[in-house]
C-alpha cells in the first residue's frame, strides 16, 4: 500500500483508484490528512508522480559461458517527474482536523512497464514509478509524507495469435560424422503469456535421408536484456527453462517424419534454494537503459557433443506481468469523517471551533454557499497536472474508506 509517515502532529495518506496501468492510462486517486495537533507549520499540500529506470552494482552478463564479462555501473535515468500543489492552506498552520481531496492524471503513452530484478551479488535492475503526497513544513519540523508505489504494465505490441515458424537446422557435419540437416515446424499456441502460464508447442521434425539425422530437438525460452550506461550498449542471453524431446522415425514418401508432438514450457523459473527473489522471471519491458525480451529456440542435436550446430529457430513472445493483487485498502484512523478539503469549509470549520458547535450544524448555511462554490470548483478545475505532453484536470471527488 505504501508507506504511511506520520509525525506528531498527524498523518498523510495516499491512496490510488487500483494498483496497476497501462500507459495512457488515467489515474485516479484521493490524498488525505489526519491532523491531530494544531501548530503544523506546513502551509502547501503536494501531489507528485516519479518514474525512474536503475542499473545498481556488478552483473554478469555471461550467466550462459565460461567467459568472464561482468558489467559493474551505478546509473539512474528519468522517466517522467511532475509535482503540483495539490492545495495551499490561508494560515500558516494546519489546522485540526480530517481533510481529504481528489487528483486525476493522465500517463504518457510511451512509458516501460514495471521491472524489479534482483541479483545474488546485491545488484539490481529497477523501473519503477511511485505517487507521493506531502507537506513540506518550515525548517526543524519533520516533512509529513505518504508514497504509493504503482505498478505500469506493457502494452501488449501486437494481437493476440499463433506463431509459425519453419526451417532446416543442422551443421555441416565434421570428421566424426556426415552432415547433419532436418526440416522442422514449430507452432505456439499463442505469441503473449502471463508469468507463470503454460507455453505450448507443436513440433513437427522431417528428416532427409540422405542426412545425419537428429537425436533429439531442444526447445528452450531464451530471454534477451540490453543494458545502456554511458556510452555502452551490454546484451546478455539467459535460458530460463529447457525442455527435450527424443526423435522418432516414421515413413513418409522418401522422408522420415522423425517427431509431431506437442512440448509444454512454463514461463517462470523453478526456487533455487527457496530464494524467490532471485528467481523471478520478470516481464517484457522496453525502457531506455533496461530492454528486456524472450523468444522460444529450437534447436536439433545431432549426437556428437563436440559437434554444436549453429542454425535454430528463433520464435519471438511477449511476457507480462502476472495478475497483480487487489488494491489493498487503508484502515482509517477512529472517528474518521473527513470534510473536503477547500477554503469554504476550512473557514466553517474555524466558525464552528469559535462558537464550539460542530461542523454539520452549520450544514444549513453551507448550502447558501453553493454559488460561490460553484464558481470556486471552475477556477480549481483550471488547476492541472503536466505528465509528458498530457494535461489533466485536478477534480474534487469524495475520498471513501473501506
Amino acid at each position: 500500500m505504501g508507506n504511511k509517515h506520520s509525525t506528531e502532529y498527524g498523518g498523510i495518506f495516499v491512496q490510488t483508484s487500483k494498483a496497476y496501468y497501462f500507459p495512457g492510462e488515467i489515474i485516479q486517486g484521493t490524498i488525505s490528512l489526519n491532523i491531530t495537533k494544531p501548530g503544523y507549520p506546513g502551509r502547501r499540500l503536494y501531489i507528485s508522480l516519479t518514474g525512474k529506470e536503475i542499473l545498481h552494482g556488478a552483473f554478469d552478463i555471461n550467466e550462459n559461458s565460461d567467459d568472464e564479462g561482468i558489467l559493474s555501473t551505478n546509473t539512474t535515468q528519468k522517466i517522467l517527474k511532475s509535482e503540483m500543489v495539490l492545495y495551499e492552506f490561508q494560515q500558516p498552520t494546519i489546522p485540526m482536523g480530517q481533510f481529504t481531496t481528489s487528483f486525476t492524471f493522465q500517463l504518457p503513452s510511451n512509458i516501460p512497464g514495471t521491472y524489479n530484478k534482483i541479483h545474488l551479488s546485491g545488484a539490481f535492475e529497477r523501473i519503477i514509478y511511485k505517487v507521493k503526497g506531502y507537506v513540506v513544513a518550515t525548517k526543524g519540523y519533520k516533512t509529513m509524507s505518504h508514497i504509493q508505489q504503482i505498478q505500469i504494465r506493457e502494452p501488449i505490441y501486437y494481437p493476440e495469435q499463433q506463431i509459425i515458424g519453419d526451417g532446416k537446422v543442422g551443421d555441416n557435419g565434421y570428421w566424426c560424422r556426415q552432415k547433419g540437416s532436418a526440416q522442422i515446424t514449430a507452432v505456439t499456441d499463442r505469441n503473449v503469456y502471463r508469468i507463470g502460464e503454460a507455453i505450448r508447442i507443436l513440433i513437427e521434425v522431417i528428416d532427409d535421408e540422405r542426412f545425419q539425422k537428429p537425436e533429439k530437438i531442444i526447445i528452450q525460452l531464451e530471454n534477451i536484456t540490453q543494458y545502456k550506461y554511458k556510452n555502452n550498449i551490454e546484451t546478455k542471453t539467459k535460458i530460463i527453462t529447457e525442455e527435450q524431446i527424443q526423435t522418432t522415425t516414421k515413413k513418409l514418401g522418401s522422408y522420415k517424419v522423425l517427431n509431431q508432438q506437442e512440448v509444454v514450457l512454463f514461463a517462470q523459473l523453478k526456487n533455487h534454494n527457496n530464494n524467490d527473489q532471485y528467481n523471478m522471471i520478470q516481464p517484457t519491458t522496453n525502457g531506455d537503459i533496461i530492454k528486456t525480451n524472450y523468444q522460444i529456440v529450437i534447436r536439433a542435436s545431432f549426437g556428437i557433443s563436440c559437434c554444436n550446430q549453429s542454425e535454430c529457430l528463433e520464435l519471438p513472445i511477449q511476457i507480462l506481468s502476472s495478475t497483480v493483487l487487489q488494491q489493498q485498502s487503508i484502515q482509517p484512523p477512529l472517528g474518521w469523517n473527513p470534510i473536503q478539503l477547500n477554503d469554504e469549509n476550512l473557514q466553517l470549520l474555524a466558525a464552528a471551533k469559535q462558537s464550539g458547535t460542530s461542523l454539520q450544524s452549520y450544514s444549513t448555511y453551507q448550502k447558501t454557499l453553493q454559488g460561490r462554490n460553484s464558481y470556486h470548483e471552475q477556477q480549481e478545475s483550471l488547476r492541472s497536472i503536466r505528465v509528458g505532453n498530457s494535461v489533466r484536470s485536478i477534480q474534487s471527488l469524495n475520498y471513501q474508506m473501506n
